[in-house]
């Protein structure tokens, strides 16, 4: 079923993505800065998550340059 959609919430898509890239370079930054992310309890960290987070923040950018190479294509 094809149903077409607005363009303006089509930027707003785009523009949610863009800011969730940048977000998770941010976060890359700090990581590759030396900070260190923990999951824990009541305030005791129980293990180190920084690994984990560093891989999922290294595929939110890459999806987000997919998505927008995408929109890039279609709309370029």
């Amino acid at each position: 079923m094809k149903r077409p959609v607005p363009a303006e919430i089509v930027e707003q898509w785009m523009t949610h993505l863009r800011l969730q890239r940048t977000r998770a370079r941010d976060m890359i930054f700090l990581i590759e800065q030396g900070a260190t992310l923990h999951d824990g309890r009541e305030g005791k960290p129980m293990h180190d998550a920084t690994a984990r987070w560093l891989h999922e923040q290294q595929t939110v950018v890459a999806d987000v340059d997919r998505l927008e190479g995408l929109y890039d294509s279609i709309n370029g």
